[in-house]
C-alpha cells in the first residue's frame, strides 16, 4: 500500500468540493454503466413458440432470439473503455481509486466480451466470462441446497399418488449419486432469522397500483430523477431497475400482495436505487454503479431486507443456486437446457401445494422460465455453460447473514453505496479513503 497516495487526497480542504473520483466518474458511466441482463431478453412470440417446441418435445432445447445485440456496438464500447483504462492507469495516483476503476472497467470488459460470445453463439467462451465476472456455485452453499431438496424429496417418495412418488425417485436417483456422504456446513437456526410474519387476509396490487406505491415510496426515501414505467405485456418478464437509464420498469401483468409489495420496495427501491443514490453523493463516486462483483453483495443486502420484512425459514435464492449449480455440474454431471429442465420440472411439482394437474402445469411453466434465465445468452446446447448471475442472492443472502452474526452493528453501512460488505479488498477501499460512520451521517443530511 502507498500511503503517499492515498494521503494526498485525504488530506484535501475540506471546504473543496468533489470526490476522489471526479476525473474518472462520468467518464465511465457514460460508456460502463451497461448490464448484461439488460441485453439479453427476446421477442415475445420468439420465446413463445420455442417454448410449446420444446414442452411437445418437437425440439431437445430451445434457442433463445437476442435481438438487442444486434446493433450493440461492441468494438466502439470495448475501444471507450479500453482508452478510459489506459488514462486512469498512467494518470490516477491514488492506489485504492485506481484499483477500484482498474478492476470494475476489467469487469465491464469481461461483460461486453460475454455479450459478444452470446451474439456469436460461442458458449465456451460466454461461460468462461460469465465466471470470471460472477464466478461459480460455492460446493458449501449448494450443499446446504440439496440437503434441504432432499427433505422435500424424502416425504415424497412413498407418496401414494404415482406420478409423484416416481418423480421424486428420479430426482432421488439424479441428485445424491454422489452426496449421499457429505455433512451440511450451514444450519439456519445458528443465524437470528427473523420469525415468520402474518399479514393475514392481504390486498392485492395491480401493476399501477405498484407503481403509484413505487413512487410514494421514492418520495419518502426523498430520491428524484427516477421513473417508474408499466411496461406492455410481453415486453419484460420480471420487474427490474435499469441503473443506467434510472427506471423501474414492471411488467404490466404483475400483480402482488401487500407484503409482497412492502419487500419489493425493501428489495428494490431501498437497496438498489437508494445505493445508486447515496454512492453519488459519496467520497467515491463509483460506488453508485458499483465496485466490481458488487452485485453478490447487493442481492445479499436486498433480500436481507425483505426478510426482515416477512420473516424467513431459511436463506433466499434456493430455486436460481440449484439451478445454475446443475447447469455447471457442481455434482459432476454438466447439464444443458433439457436435462436441468426435468429435474426442476420434477422438484417443482413434487413441492407443489396445488392439486396434480395444476401442479404439473404450473411445475412446467417455472421450470422453462428459470431455464431461460440461467441459459440466457447461450445456444443452451452446451453442458455446463450457462449465466451464473443469479447465484448471487442466495450466496449473497448467506454471506450477509453470517457477516451480521459476527459483526451486528455491519448493518449501517449497508446504504453507502453499491459494494460487498463480506468483500475484504471493498472494505480497504473504503477504510482507505475514509468513507466509514461519520461520512454516513454527512449522506443522511
Amino acid at each position: 500500500m502507498n500511503k503517499l497516495e492515498v494521503s494526498d487526497h485525504r488530506n484535501k480542504p475540506e471546504n473543496v468540493p468533489g470526490a476522489f473520483d471526479d476525473l474518472w466518474y462520468k467518464r465511465f458511466k457514460s460508456v460502463g454503466a451497461f448490464m448484461d441482463f439488460e441485453y439479453l431478453s427476446g421477442k415475445k412470440e420468439i420465446r413463445s413458440e420455442q417454448k410449446n417446441k420444446f414442452l411437445s418435445g418437437e425440439i431437445e432445447n430451445p434457442s433463445l432470439d437476442l435481438p438487442d445485440l444486434e446493433n450493440f456496438g461492441f468494438d466502439q464500447k470495448e475501444q471507450r473503455l479500453l482508452l478510459l483504462k489506459r488514462d486512469i492507469l498512467s494518470q490516477e495516483k491514488n492506489l485504492p481509486v485506481r484499483e477500484s476503476y482498474r478492476t470494475r472497467v476489467n469487469e465491464q470488459l469481461a461483460v461486453l466480451r460475454m455479450l459478444k460470445a452470446a451474439r456469436n453463439g460461442d458458449d465456451r467462451r460466454f461461460a468462461r466470462y460469465s465466471t470470471f465476472i460472477y464466478g461459480k456455485p460455492d460446493n458449501e452453499f449448494y450443499q446446504h441446497t440439496i440437503y434441504q431438496i432432499k427433505a422435500v424429496i424424502d416425504q415424497k417418495i412413498f407418496d401414494p399418488d404415482r406420478e409423484i412418488s416416481s418423480a421424486a425417485k428420479r430426482l432421488n436417483a439424479e441428485l445424491f449419486e454422489v452426496l449421499m456422504n457429505n455433512e451440511n456446513s450451514i444450519r439456519p437456526e445458528e443465524f437470528n432469522l427473523p420469525e415468520i410474519k402474518s399479514f393475514g387476509d392481504e390486498k392485492v396490487y395491480s401493476a399501477e397500483k405498484i407503481k403509484s406505491a413505487f413512487e410514494e415510496y421514492l418520495q419518502k426515501l426523498q430520491i428524484a430523477g427516477w421513473r417508474v414505467v408499466v411496461e406492455r405485456e410481453g415486453k419484460i418478464a420480471n420487474l427490474s431497475v435499469s441503473q443506467q437509464k434510472r427506471v423501474v420498469n414492471i411488467p404490466s401483468i404483475r400483480k402482488l400482495k401487500h407484503s409482497d409489495l412492502l419487500a419489493l420496495m425493501e428489495h428494490e427501491l431501498r437497496t438498489h436505487v437508494l445505493q445508486r443514490e447515496k454512492g453519488e453523493r459519496s467520497k467515491l463516486k463509483l460506488l453508485a454503479l458499483g465496485l466490481d462483483r458488487s452485485l453478490k453483495g447487493e442481492e445479499g443486502i436486498a433480500t436481507y431486507r425483505e426478510q426482515k420484512i416477512k420473516g424467513a425459514k431459511s436463506f433466499r435464492g434456493l430455486d436460481y443456486h440449484f439451478a445454475i449449480s446443475l447447469a455447471r455440474g457442481v455434482d459432476g454431471k454438466k447439464r444443458d437446457f433439457r436435462r436441468v429442465f426435468e429435474i426442476l420440472k420434477d422438484y417443482y411439482f413434487i413441492r407443489s401445494k396445488k392439486e396434480k394437474p395444476s401442479a404439473l402445469e404450473t411445475a412446467k411453466n417455472d421450470a422453462w422460465a428459470d431455464c431461460v434465465r440461467i441459459f440466457r445468452g447461450t445456444t443452451c446446447k452446451t453442458p455446463g455453460a450457462c449465466l451464473s448471475r443469479d447465484m448471487v442472492y442466495r450466496e449473497g443472502n448467506i454471506g450477509v447473514w453470517r457477516l451480521l452474526k459476527e459483526k451486528p452493528g455491519a448493518e449501517i453501512k449497508f446504504s453507502i453505496g453499491k459494494y460487498d460488505p463480506t468483500n475484504p479488498r471493498h472494505l480497504w477501499v473504503l477504510e482507505q479513503l475514509g468513507i466509514n460512520d461519520g461520512d454516513l451521517e454527512n449522506l443522511e443530511k
